[in-house]
């Protein structure tokens, strides 16, 4: 009797479990089989919609590297409709790079957020991670999805503890061999799974170290036979290239290059395949995450596997009985998800004592031409943060910048950092280029008291500045003199707040800055008397009309007072950008390069930002401005206004890409400047 009793409480559960799986006894369990392809898994969704359309019901789901995405989504409950919304919704370029969240970085750090196209951190102590062996940590794919994939993130049977059993393929790089994930994490599974080579770091588990299952088995239509499909469907890409002429790019050799033998056991598993959905995607690569290219690869595989709806409806015939209602299974809803309660809020501090983070920056412009930027940041060992910082720009504007960050307490600095620049740059009188110079820039600040809060900072500090001019060039239309060494001390204080939510097409949000200087040769006058000060100030706000539309008005302004105001310490305006040659520099619509002003300028401005389709914008911008030397004069004279039309296609990764056309009644001149990537 006890022993029955054993038997009972062991079989029973099992018994139940596999019913609640084949939903009707005696019915054949049927697998869906969806393979690699990064972009191209967008066709398996795709795919999944008409098979929920002809009612087929779905026990297994076997997938690898982006098919193994699809296939948890799946296996967990959402349907075709949920995972057509994440792929289109989704921002891949910061899925698939390490970036952190936005609202818990700093401002500064929200500015190299949106300055370096690549950032990664190098663990130099210890034995934690010392051979990342990838560029690519993945940890926004490990949170993107432990979010999605809620309740199922504990160590879990697939095959057993989901709504739909799971697996996916890895590849163990210890024994070059296929591994097949039933168990563990699910998380850590589909993060193995897709873990291209020594692009993603590779997942360890026990001994096995696993990176993309596409390296051994891309299609894995013999696993699901070997789990007990009785029926298997198969979805899987067709790049269409049959003959010698249709190798016409470099992606479609290397594509296929790469994968012949995973293709040829991809082709070898299509017998274990009682339905096979071949998906055209000739046109697209594996890395065609746009909001077109996707949108097109779901209608594809829905188009390709309509086709097949006959052969789907023969299937279901042979499946057996049915229960009432189709599979009666739950079916999640994306839109009922909620933020995890342990999730962070406001200022997280990530950085671990002892490592270093590196960033790459890399822009092209037609007054720059290329440039590029690099940064290192090495986090002492110690309680209290220590932070030392090194940045190199190399380009027609070179730089070498040294820092020192130290927190006495959280998010409370103090610091000191020395800049070095070499300029070459051309200067303009009222539109016509008069001045060319080459000069070394020297600036030394220490941070005496500064303060970080979600959305606002400020700092109180002593700087020195030093220009030496090595060569001026010049014209009639000249009238500026430059001298050749020029330095001076300043006390300078500055506050700052941003509630923009990006950097770049901005939707929401207010942005405001003010700072104040006293400038000084001695610690204490200026040439003899009193020194000059400088007071600066912006606003902006961007407003939503309708979605996709946005204007954004602002007003900006910086005021010298006091005498001999040396031509480098003097306003200027002009660009798209603030500081584009000088640090005082303020962004002018329709003026492209650098022009002096009067000490009084005050400027307002109006953008109106539409966003065409995808990520394609249109700008247009206007300004008026006033200037004197007098304030109580400034409206005076006739106020100089320019206008510019800019298109710029948001890549993501590298940056704006894009193009501007500008006029203004102060040049008189038509402005075009061509901008690809990040301002830095």
């Amino acid at each position: 009797m006890l022993l029955t009793l054993l038997l009972s409480l062991v079989v029973w559960p099992l018994m139940a479990q596999t019913a609640a799986h084949d939903s009707v006894q005696g019915r054949k369990k049927v697998a869906v089989v969806l393979s690699g392809g990064g972009a191209f898994g967008a066709i398996h969704v795709g795919a999944l919609k008409v098979i929920e359309e002809a009612g087929l019901p779905v026990d297994m789901v076997v997938g690898t590297s982006m098919g193994s995405i699809v296939g948890a989504l799946y296996s967990v409950g959402y349907d075709s409709q949920d995972i057509a919304t994440m792929f289109r919704t989704m921002d891949w370029a910061e899925l698939f790079l390490d970036r952190g969240n936005y609202w818990h970085n700093t401002l500064s750090e929200r500015e190299a957020l949106n300055t370096y196209i690549y950032e990664r951190d190098f663990y130099v102590r210890g034995s934690v991670d010392p051979q990342p062996g990838g560029l690519i940590r993945g940890t926004n794919v490990e949170k993107t999805f432990a979010y999605y994939l809620q309740g199922y993130t504990d160590s879990i049977n697939f095959l057993r503890d989901l709504p739909r059993q799971f697996a996916c393929v890895a590849t163990d790089l210890v024994t070059d061999r296929e591994v097949v994930l039933t168990h563990g994490s699910l998380v850590r599974s589909i993060r193995a799974s897709m873990s291209i080579p020594g692009v993603f770091t590779p997942v360890h588990m026990g001994d096995m170290v696993l990176v993309d299952g596409g390296a051994k088995n891309n299609f894995a239509a013999d696993v699901a036979r070997r789990l007990g499909a009785d029926i298997v469907i198969g979805v899987k890409f067709d790049l269409g290239l049959g003959t010698d002429k249709e190798y016409r790019t470099l992606m479609d050799v290397m594509e296929r290059s790469a994968g012949s033998d995973v293709s040829r056991r991809a082709r070898d598993n299509e017998k274990h395949c009682d339905l096979l959905v071949r998906v055209p995607v000739r046109g697209y690569t594996s890395g065609s995450f746009t909001r077109g290219a996707i949108n097109t690869l779901l209608a594809r595989g829905e188009e390709a596997t309509r086709e097949k709806m006959d052969s789907l409806l023969l299937l279901k015939s042979q499946v057996g009985p049915l229960p009432a209602g189709g599979t009666a299974m739950h079916l999640r809803d994306i839109d009922h998800l909620k933020a995890p309660d342990d999730e962070r809020r406001g200022l997280v501090d990530t950085h671990e004592p002892g490592t270093t983070e590196a960033s790459l920056g890399l822009r092209f412009d037609n007054e720059d031409i290329v440039a590029a930027q690099l940064n290192s940041r090495y986090f002492l060992p110690g309680k209290r943060r220590k932070e030392l910082d090194l940045t190199l720009r190399l380009g027609l504007r070179s730089m070498l910048r040294l820092g020192f960050d130290f927190q006495p307490r959280p998010w409370r600095h103090m610091g000191l950092s020395y800049e070095l620049w070499y300029k070459y740059s051309d200067l303009y009188t009222r539109g016509r280029r008069s001045d060319n110079l080459s000069m070394l820039y020297q600036r030394a600040d220490a941070k005496l008291f500064g303060l970080d809060a979600m959305n606002f900072d400020c700092e109180l500090g002593l700087g020195w500045e030093h220009y030496h001019v090595f060569g001026s060039l010049h014209n009639e239309h000249s009238v500026h003199t430059f001298d050749r060494n020029v330095h001076y001390y300043n006390y300078h204080a500055r506050v700052r707040y941003n509630s923009e939510d990006r950097h770049y097409f901005t939707t929401r949000g207010t942005r405001v800055e003010a700072s104040y200087a006293y400038y000084t040769d001695n610690m204490s006058q200026w040439r003899g008397h009193s020194g000059f000060s400088a007071v600066a100030a912006m606003w902006q706000t961007t407003i939503s009309l309708a979605r996709g539309t946005q204007v954004r008005p602002g007003v900006q302004g910086r005021l010298l007072y006091g005498d001999d105001v040396p031509i480098m310490a003097s306003n200027v305006a002009g660009g798209m950008t603030w500081g584009k040659y000088f640090p005082q520099q303020l962004p002018m619509a329709g003026v492209g390069h650098s022009e002096f002003f009067d000490s009084k300028l005050i400027s307002a401005s109006l953008r109106l930002q539409q966003r065409i389709t995808g990520q394609h914008y249109l700008l247009l911008d206007g300004s008026v401005t006033e200037h004197n030397d007098k304030l109580d004069r400034i409206f005076d004279r006739k106020p100089l206004w320019g206008a510019r039309v800019a298109y710029f296609y948001n890549s993501g990764i590298v940056g704006p890409l894009g193009a501007s056309l500008g006029w203004n009644s102060y040049t008189h001149r038509v402005n075009f400047f061509v901008s690809l990537g990040y301002d830095f």
